[in-house]
């Protein structure tokens, strides 16, 4: 379940989205779990999004050593193109994208 984190002193408290999504890379789909947020970039009027995604091996496994992979991030009804990027030294990868983000915007 999705959700908007609000609560003070949350590690998640500044999220958009923080909750499941469906991460597809080269055609795999991997259940996930990621933390989202976006802002509008003032230098282009574009919308950015980005986040973390949880440790997950099968993302590992699907991933290898590839930096910058491109994917489709689907939460419920909700897919948008995206790029993986680099990997933190706790096993998470981040995620772009830009334009309309998977979730909601309240």
């Amino acid at each position: 379940m999705a959700r908007r984190s609000t609560a003070k002193g949350s590690p998640h408290a500044g999220a958009d989205y923080y909750g499941t999504a469906i991460l597809i890379v080269r055609g795999v789909e991997v259940p996930v779990r990621v933390e989202m947020r976006g802002y509008p970039e003032p230098t282009d009027g574009v919308y950015r999004w980005v986040g973390r995604i949880d440790a997950d091996d099968a993302l590992t496994d699907v991933l290898g050593d590839e930096q910058r992979t491109p994917c489709v991030v689907r939460t419920g009804d909700t897919a948008c193109p995206a790029v993986v990027g680099d990997r933190d030294l706790w096993n998470r990868y981040r995620v772009m994208g830009k334009s309309t983000p998977p979730y909601p915007l309240l």
